[in-house]
């Protein structure tokens, strides 16, 4: 993925660091204590490059951001929509100063998890990347914790295995039409009669993990998503709790 440059407004920069209005900012421009790289700056449309310029106001160095980058360990019963009359949506679990305008954009989800699914939730502004991840032409892993109604046998999970990997049928469920899947990968977490897999699927359809199984002739009754484009959920992350992504992890992502 291609370097962008990130240059913007000083103005911009200071109203979106919180600093209020534009009638405000220009007004703390004109008493002198903006500098970049260390010379004062009165004019309020200077175009700074923040990736390569320090903004200090009063003395004090600006931490900016461009784009924001955050895994969320999403719990039950939250939706990944920014508006719902019923559910509340993850946008409620986000620290108030993560969840604002960013001077790369708005945050938006990186695909969605159903009501009930918990586990992995990128949320970014980087809109770029946001389509890499979910489109299915670049076949982006996406690893699931499953739980099933019934008890799988060593001989039907072989038959489970075999189908997905050839690509299973969706048939049609009412609300969604029928589709054929991506192969994907299942491994089972007991090699006698199992209840649990893994499942990695490599595009990201309506409740598609919940309709391969139920075409397979069985049911999920847990579902939560464990990893995604080779980075893992954060162990250490309660539900509901949301970290920026490391410089590591957002490096995997961007090459992936």
């Amino acid at each position: 993925m291609n370097q962008e440059k990130h240059i913007e407004r000083l103005d911009k920069i200071l109203v979106n660091s919180g600093f209020g209005s534009r009638k405000d900012v220009r007004r703390i421009l004109r008493s002198g204590s903006v500098a970049i790289n260390g010379n004062v700056v009165y004019n309020f449309d200077e175009h700074v490059d923040i990736d390569s310029s320090s903004i200090t106001v009063d003395g004090k160095i600006l931490q900016i951001d461009w784009h924001c980058y955050l895994m969320l360990n999403k719990p039950k019963g939250y939706v990944c929509s920014s508006k719902s009359g019923i559910y509340p949506t993850v946008w409620d679990l986000l620290n108030e100063e993560d969840y604002h305008k960013y001077l790369g954009g708005e945050l938006s989800c990186v695909g969605r998890l159903d009501l009930d699914t918990e586990g992995l939730l990128f949320l970014t502004t980087d809109g770029t990347l946001n389509h890499k991840l979910t489109s299915p032409k670049y076949r982006v892993p996406k690893t699931y914790f499953v739980q099933l109604e019934k008890t799988v046998s060593v001989s039907e999970q072989n038959r489970y295995t075999q189908e997905l990997k050839n690509g299973i049928f969706i048939p049609s469920d009412g609300k969604e039409e029928a589709v054929d899947c991506l192969p994907a990968d299942c491994v089972w977490k007991d090699f006698k009669e199992a209840r649990e897999c893994e499942l990695t699927v490599y595009e990201g359809k309506f409740h598609e993990v919940k309709r391969m199984f139920l075409a397979l002739g069985n049911s999920v009754i847990y579902l939560k998503r464990i990893s995604m484009g080779g980075v893992s959920l954060d162990q250490s992350l309660q539900a509901g709790q949301t970290r920026k992504l490391t410089n590591s992890e957002l490096s995997i992502l961007m090459n992936y």
